[in-house]
């Protein structure tokens, strides 16, 4: 007899535990488990394993009722990179994500740091944080890192976002832009958050150094030099200063003269497809638009300048100038 048929056919007396209902997130993570082990199985194989899933689930209602295990406190690792850049799509870039695995502690509770990755021009940070007793956070609360470079502070803006796991584990995402990141090298990283929030300063910060490889990226990846300037129907001139392509997006950056008014491009290829800028930053220093990934060596595509503004929204952008720069 296997240890499945063991499960399967085992008699238990469950009247003197308590059900415990799991909450939304631990049923989603039970169902994706589940899921995942019947898809890779031949149709005759699925009775079987649904059985042992369902053997699984009694056991760990068992462990809830008896405190021995308490799935809102198992150690789920946070989400990962790919779901921050895109919820809807199964993308794996694995070959250019690295992963860390560092703890720090303090006052504030746990934060680890699961996993970065570089992409033109910005770094993607994954962390998991785990709260301390009486420290009350919510989604709506973002740890923002200070982050130097090789030694250096080369970083223009930092986002940041929180994503309730359980009731004391979120998963932290911060994107920082950062300025001439040396590619096909090994890259140096200090980041340090001594804030919990915008008002919650931490006496103690959370520190890490960290190494990231970027020679997997820089090989599938290209920065391509436009320097050139476009006249726009209003009369204003923008510079158009370089693109980079990589596999996971494509950004544009150029020299915008104002702040109001200002105008965005989007991507058209040669087929007549329009890809519009995810993100849309104009500042004095620098301007860009970031946009998914293009393949440039299947067709051409073009840079298109049109009118973007807060009263405008991305999917229904203003009117285009006549007016398409080739990029490859």
């Amino acid at each position: 007899m296997t240890i499945y048929q063991k499960l399967n056919e085992l008699d238990m007396d469950l009247e003197q535990y308590e059900e415990q209902d799991l909450s939304h997130f631990e049923k989603k993570q039970w169902e994706k488990r589940v899921l995942k082990k019947v898809k890779k199985q031949k149709p005759s194989q699925v009775k079987k394993y649904m059985g042992v899933a369902a053997a699984m689930l009694i056991a760990t209602g068992l462990s809830l009722s008896t405190g021995i295990v308490s799935i809102a406190n198992m150690p789920f690792v946070g989400e990962t990179i790919e779901k921050y850049l895109n919820q809807n799509e199964n993308l794996d870039f694995s070959s250019y994500k690295t992963a860390i695995g560092q703890t720090a502690e303090n006052e504030k509770g746990k934060l680890t740091l699961n996993e970065v990755m570089i992409d033109g021009g910005r770094l993607l940070i994954s962390s998991t944080y785990e709260p301390a007793d009486g420290i009350d956070f919510h989604h709506k609360m973002h740890p923002m890192p200070k982050v130097k470079m090789n030694g250096k502070d080369l970083t223009s803006s930092t986002g940041g976002q929180s994503i309730e796991l359980n009731n004391s584990m979120f998963t932290v995402y911060n994107e920082v832009q950062l300025k001439e990141i040396p590619m096909g090298e090994k890259v140096r990283f200090h980041i340090e958050y001594d804030r919990l929030d915008l008002e919650m300063k931490m006496n103690q910060p959370w520190v890490f150094d960290i190494e990231v490889v970027t020679e997997k990226l820089a090989a599938n990846s290209k920065t391509i030099t436009l320097d050139q300037d476009i006249q726009l129907e209003n009369g204003r001139s923008i510079k158009l200063e370089k693109m980079i392509v990589t596999p996971i997006s494509t950004v544009l950056y150029y020299d915008w003269p104002g702040e109001e008014n200002h105008i965005a491009f989007k991507l058209v290829s040669e087929s007549g497809k329009e890809i519009l800028p995810d993100t849309v930053s104009v500042t004095p220093k620098e301007s860009y638009n970031r946009f998914s990934a293009i393949d440039m060596d299947s067709e051409k595509y073009y840079v298109v300048p049109f009118e973007h503004s807060e009263n405008l929204h991305a999917d229904k952008p203003g009117r285009s100038p006549e007016i398409s720069v080739p990029i490859n």
